[in-house]
C-alpha cells in the first residue's frame, strides 16, 4: 500500500528525518517498496524506501549485512548507507551522480549516459578500480555477517547443478548443451579463487559522474562471496569483446585477480544465461518467461518436457 506526501513526511518525521514538501518525487514502480526522493532542512538529498507488504522487510537483512560490510572496507565508491533501517521506512543519502543508463521499457533498452559507441576510457578504467576494491573484501569476513560464501569448487558445482536442474525440466539444445559442458569440465577456464561480488551490475545500478567516473553501485541484494566474473557479464554483453578486454585491463592493473583464461571464462560465462531465464521461468510460471527460456536453450518442441505443476502454481522449485 502506498503513502501519501502527508504520511511520508510524518513518517520521516518520527525517526528525526526533516524532509520538505515541495522536494519530494515519489517512484511507484517497484512491487516492493515504494520510493521517495527529496530534501531534507540542510538540502541534502535523500532515498526513502517505504515497503509495500509485511513480508518485504526480512528479505533486506541479507542486503544490511553486505551494505555495512562494503561501508566499512571500500573508500574508492559509493555504496547507499542505510542510516534509517526499520520495519516501517528504510532511508539513506542519494549517492553522488547519476546511473550510466536507464531501462526505457518503451524501447525495451537503455538510455544511456555515455556514448556507447565510443565508451570513454575513463569509464572502463574506473570501473576495473571499483571491481578489484570490491572483490579484495576478506571472505572471512562476509562469512561471520552469515552472508553466502562459496569455494572455487562449491561456485562451479552450483553452476553445473543449475544446468542439471534446468535440462531436467525443459531440456537443452545439444549444441548449447556439449558446449556447457565442455566448460564446466575445462580446469583451466575456471578461478581457483572466489570473492565478495555485487552480483548484479549493471548500468541501472552503477553511478558515473561527469567525466563518467564510476562513484558508485546500488542495489546489493545479490552480494555473495562467489565466483567474481558474474560482475563482468553485464561489461561484456553491452560493449562486447573489446569492452571486456578493456575491463579486465582495468581490473589487473588495480590489482584484481587475474588468470589467463579470464575473458575466455566471462565469455562463457554469458553463454550460460539461459540458466537463469530459465530459472525466472520455473519460479514465475509465466508462460510468456517460459517461451522465452526455451527459446534462449534452444529447444526444440518435441523435446521440450510439459512445466511442472508446481511452476504453474508460482512455486520456488529451484
Amino acid at each position: 500500500m502506498s503513502k501519501d506526501m502527508k504520511q511520508v513526511i510524518e513518517l520521516a518525521k518520527k525517526y528525526n528525518l526533516i524532509i520538505k514538501e515541495e522536494t519530494m518525487q515519489f517512484n511507484e514502480s517497484g512491487l516492493d517498496f515504494q520510493v521517495v526522493f527529496a530534501q531534507d532542512e540542510n538540502e541534502t538529498d535523500w532515498v526513502l524506501r517505504l515497503p509495500r507488504r509485511e513480508d518485504v522487510m526480512p528479505r533486506t537483512k541479507v542486503e544490511k549485512r553486505a551494505l555495512d560490510l562494503v561501508n566499512k572496507y571500500v573508500k574508492s565508491f559509493q555504496a547507499p548507507n542505510w542510516i534509517i533501517y526499520t520495519d516501517e521506512l528504510i532511508a539513506y543519502k542519494k549517492l553522488d551522480g547519476v546511473p550510466a543508463g536507464t531501462i526505457d521499457h518503451n524501447i525495451g533498452n537503455y538510455v544511456w549516459e555515455i556514448d556507447i559507441n565510443n565508451v570513454p576510457e575513463v569509464f572502463h578504467k574506473s570501473l576495473g578500480r571499483v571491481l578489484a576494491e570490491l572483490h579484495r573484501i576478506p571472505n572471512n569476513k562476509a562469512a561471520e555477517l552469515g552472508l553466502l560464501v562459496q569455494t572455487p569448487e562449491e561456485a562451479r558445482m552450483s553452476m553445473k547443478q543449475r544446468m542439471d536442474n534446468v535440462r531436467t525440466k525443459f531440456g537443452v539444445g545439444e549444441k548449447l548443451w556439449n558446449r556447457w559442458q565442455a566448460w564446466i569440465k575445462d580446469d583451466e577456464m575456471w578461478p581457483q579463487k572466489t570473492g565478495f561480488i555485487h552480483g548484479d551490475i549493471h548500468a541501472g545500478h552503477t553511478m558515473i559522474d561527469k567525466e563518467t567516473n564510476v562513484t558508485g553501485l546500488i542495489d546489493w541484494t545479490e552480494a555473495k562471496v562467489t565466483d567474481i566474473s558474474n560482475d563482468f557479464v553485464f561489461h561484456y554483453k553491452a560493449f562486447g569483446e573489446e569492452g571486456l578486454e578493456a575491463l579486465i585491463l582495468a581490473y589487473r592493473e588495480a590489482g584484481g585477480y587475474y588468470w589467463p583464461k579470464m575473458k575466455e571464462h566471462i565469455i562463457e560465462l554469458v553463454a550460460a544465461y539461459p540458466v537463469s531465464i530459465a530459472e525466472f521461468a520455473m519460479v514465475s510460471g509465466v508462460e510468456e518467461y517460459v517461451q522465452m527460456a526455451k527459446k534462449a536453450l534452444e529447444v526444440k518442441q518435441e523435446q521440450t518436457t510439459i512445466l511442472c505443476t508446481d511452476c504453474r502454481m508460482g512455486k520456488r522449485i529451484l
